[in-house]
């Protein structure tokens, strides 16, 4: 039976240990490197839906506008709605309409200049967004409905509905009457109101800018109420004498993939051309396509950073299997020298080699697909469930990496097969001081190549880039650079081993001791024996650490982030006429500071601001300014800010810190700047913002400033308490908490978590792994060397401390060196790829967190790992006898 094996089948027999070992490498790295690539896959389209499912109306929509009358409606309408059905290509989309009449002057004040105007409008959506609180929508049988003519004819009293906050503000109830009168035409129209709404989501999307529906009144040049809500036929029928009509069109994007974000973006975009061809005097407003080109590159982004870690593993897999092989190759050298000494020729040990090598791989080629989700279920990174099928994909991928892997193992052995045996005999017992890469300078050039992609890096805050054709691509190098940094950090320091080591030996060598001074002997003779080990170390701690600070960096900037956008623990947004909401928010659960706030739009500088007026004296107690976004602290703004001045105490952003007067409204007020901040706390990224003190602002710009929000400061930092009894009110509510787990929730922003974690669980695999093996089969080689000395008389506790001199030299020099080389890369690197969730710089800017004792204690579990596996190689090579090994010829 022994005869009819094959050959490479009973070759790879012979060295169970190191195929293992090799197995070993090649499933972990082909699992992971799958597992990750799925994970980044599903993390994108989870982030695209998701984006797709919580996005603003305001940015999904597509708004036509176009002056109408009651004869060309019909077609207008039609038009519309075709090149709308047209441009969203097949995407499930509905289009509700909606049209509003010109100004009638309220009852009794036609006579005026300057007189209050109320509208007629019809939304043919509105009782989908809106309950009757009184009476009846207008149309409906009603009492006393007014004359007996149909409420189309010209002349007929017209039924209306009104909002609660119109009905409010005009005085008026269910069952009123009055007239107005047309300011264009002096028409005059009974109106009977009957009934009330309120609407059910008013600071929803779909009555974003109508702010006269929402509430109930709009001061401008002149103060207008209502609107008067009337049924579409009414209004054509008496009110559509080239008024302006509205159409909405909301498409459902649930289904949407990430491929079909660029061709629906184009589509949209030439809805516009294609409508005005049709309708001279449409107008078309529409936020979907930035929305989905954005969306588009966020996900593009997201996949490219998740690589980061994939390649830094890629890399890290690689040169342990290469350590593996090495081994491999030189225990077998020897067998491959005699083979071609008996007339083997280079292509039967390449073919040899390469068999050996397909037969470890081919079984993990077809393993890893099927593992990959266990394994992300396990260390939940995704919403990937236990089992599932794997695809085509899948199995080309994890294909691909095996046979790059059985290459890897390989190629070492093709490599020595050229040598005679003589030539391995005079080589053997030889030990480089120096590996290849570092003799040839090759470390120094991949540090030119990786501080030229972190450089790219830092440049263009993400790895992708525009390519030729103008498409947006994954730049390699860019996505390279940190794993190519990690790489040749550690192959730098290599060079420091021979260098070390000589200082150990020479340390030691006067000391009284066996264990100190025989170890570091060994070390200082064959540096490059403990050189493979010790990269190998170097990059899985460095990986290891370098994943720690990056997940705890995008905690940190999430929670920055929530704080900054929020200002304030709770931010209450209120009416203008709501009164003192003091006792109703300082009684909330929780509560330790609250002040109210007064936020309206305002210019300065040759633009918009955004001006907060609040109570200065509060200031230090409830804005959550982080110490870095300005040069003086809060409580020095904040007195500044309360200084009785000649012009009008202000913080503003640094854009705006040359400017001296404000505009609030129409009144222009002289300001004096005494503090700048990077950005303002409370406002979105970007925003050109101006601080004051509340009652400052009302005595120079001489308004009101009623509040408009309120800012409350939470003990302990748990708003949960307060924000619910908020919410059973109703308030509209900027909760940080909320906030916090809003951005961490986002896959397309927290993706990179999930592949750090994955890949801090292989890269310390791997280390453990290699160790085992590299220890092992260097403690075999030596085991005439360790019986040698258990006949001399040397103890369990000398052997063991032998092994520990030697192998602390490559675990203390590994840790130290990974936690430097992952501090240094984490200072290039992290603070880029820590972006938003639409990819774009984060605000206020990444501040880099090392969690020294998350670091500390991974060196310690490392260190306890590998001191274990030490301590079970020294008792194995103790219990052999002495007799078997030193008979037995070897190592002669």
């Amino acid at each position: 039976m022994r005869g009819r094996t094959p050959l490479v089948i009973r070759r790879a027999l012979s060295e169970p240990l190191l195929l293992v070992a090799a197995f070993g490498s090649i499933l972990l790295a082909t699992t992971t490197l799958v597992a990750l690539m799925a994970y980044a896959a599903s993390v994108t389209d989870r982030g695209v839906r998701q984006a797709m499912e919580t996005a603003p109306l305001s940015f999904t929509s597509t708004t036509v506008t176009s002056s109408v009358r009651a004869d060309d409606y019909a077609r207008i309408d039609q038009r519309v709605r075709d090149r709308i059905a047209r441009g969203y290509a097949g995407v499930p989309n509905r289009v509700v309409s909606g049209a509003r009449s010109d100004s009638y002057a309220m009852p009794g004040q036609e006579g005026r200049d300057r007189p209050d105007l109320t509208r007629f409008a019809t939304y043919d959506d509105l009782r989908e967004h809106a309950e009757l609180v009184a009476g009846a929508w207008p149309g409906e049988s009603a009492p006393n409905a007014g004359t007996g003519a149909d409420k189309g004819e010209k002349g007929s009293t017209v039924e209306a509905a009104l909002s609660e906050p119109a009905a409010a503000a005009m005085r008026l109830s269910t069952g009123s009457e009055f007239e107005v009168v047309g300011r264009l035409d002096d028409r005059r129209v009974r109106v009977r109101i009957s009934g009330v709404f309120r609407l059910t989501a008013p600071n929803g999307g779909r009555w974003t800018g109508d702010e006269l529906l929402r509430a109930g009144s709009q001061v401008g040049d002149y103060t207008t109420y209502g609107p008067l809500l009337i049924p579409a036929k009414t209004f054509l029928g008496r009110f559509a004498t080239g008024v302006s009509a509205t159409w909405l069109a909301v498409p459902d994007l649930g289904g949407l993939s990430r491929e079909d974000l660029r061709p629906l973006a184009a589509s949209v975009t030439g809805i516009s051309d294609a409508l005005k061809g049709d309708c001279a005097g449409c107008s078309i407003s529409t936020g979907l396509p930035g929305m989905l080109t954005q969306l588009d590159r966020a996900a593009l982004v997201a996949r490219s950073t998740m690589l980061i870690p994939v390649l830094q593993l890629l890399v890290l897999a690689a040169y342990a299997l290469t350590l593996t092989a090495r081994l491999l190759s030189d225990h077998r050298r020897m067998e491959i020298a005699l083979l071609r000494s008996r007339g083997a020729g280079s292509v039967r040990l390449a073919a040899l080699a390469g068999g050996e090598a397909l037969l470890v791989a081919l079984p993990c080629a077809v393993a890893a697909p099927f593992l990959a989700p266990p394994l992300l279920a396990l260390v939940g990174g995704a919403e990937v469930p236990f089992w599932q099928a794997p695809g085509v994909s899948t199995f080309v991928i994890s294909a691909g990496v095996a046979l790059v892997c059985a290459v890897l193992l390989a190629l070492p052995a093709v490599r020595g097969a050229r040598r005679t045996y003589v030539e391995e005999q005079g080589a053997r017992g030889r030990g480089d001081r120096q590996g290849l890469i570092q003799r040839a300078g090759a470390d120094l050039a991949l540090l030119v190549v990786a501080a030229l992609a972190i450089w790219q890096l830092r440049l263009y805050g993400a790895p992708v880039t525009e390519t030729t054709g103008g498409d947006l691509g994954i730049d390699p190098l860019i996505v390279m650079g940190p794993a190519l940094a990690l790489l040749c950090g550690g192959l730098l320091g290599l060079r420091l081993v021979p260098l070390v080591s000589r200082i150990l030996e020479r340390a030691t060598a006067r000391r009284a001791g066996f264990a100190p001074a025989v170890g570091a002997r060994q070390v200082s003779r064959r540096p490059a024996r403990y050189s493979g080990p010790a990269l190998l170390l170097t990059m899985a701690v460095a990986i290891g650490a370098l994943s720690l600070a990056t997940s705890s960096t995008w905690r940190q900037s999430q929670d920055d982030q929530a704080r900054h956008l929020a200002g304030a623990d709770l931010r209450v947004a209120i009416r203008p006429d709501a009164g003192d909401q003091k006792q109703a928010f300082s009684s909330l659960p929780g509560v330790t500071a609250l002040m109210p706030v007064h936020r309206v739009r305002a210019a300065m500088g040759g633009g918009d601001v955004d001006l907060i007026a609040a109570e200065a004296t509060k200031l230090n107690e409830i804005m959550l300014l982080r110490p870095d976004l300005s040069d003086l602290s809060l409580a020095a703004l904040s007195s500044r800010l309360a200084a009785q001045e000649a012009a009008l105490p202000v913080v503003v952003t640094e854009d705006l810190a040359k400017s001296d007067t404000l505009t609030v409204g129409t009144a222009p007020v002289p300001v004096m700047v005494v503090g700048t901040v990077r950005a303002m706390p409370g406002t979105p990224a970007g925003t050109s913002a101006v601080l004051t003190d509340l009652s400052l602002l009302r005595t120079a710009a001489k308004v009101p400033a009623e509040a408009t929000e309120w800012w409350l400061a939470v003990s302990g930092d748990d708003t949960s308490a307060a924000a619910a009894v908020l919410a059973k009110r109703g308030a509209e509510v900027t909760d940080v908490g909320a906030l916090n787990r809003q951005l961490r929730d986002d896959p397309l922003a927290g993706g990179l978590q999930g592949a750090l974690v994955l890949g801090f669980v292989a890269a310390l695999a791997f280390a453990v792994l290699g160790f085992l093996v590299n220890a092992a089969v260097s403690a075999r080689e030596r085991r005439s060397e360790f019986a040698l000395l258990g006949a001399l008389g040397v103890s369990f506790r000398q052997m063991l401390g032998l092994l520990a001199v030697e192998q602390s030299f490559v675990i203390g020099l590994s840790l130290v060196g990974g936690v430097l080389l992952a501090v240094v890369v984490a200072m290039a690197v992290v603070p880029s790829i820590v972006l938003t969730g639409q990819a774009t710089t984060v605000t206020p800017s990444v501040i880099l967190d090392i969690p020294w004792p998350s670091i500390t204690a991974l060196g310690l579990a490392v260190a306890s790992v590998l001191l274990v596996v030490v301590i079970g190689l020294a008792r194995t090579l103790h219990r052999r006898g002495p007799g078997g090994v030193l008979r037995s010829g070897e190592d002669r």
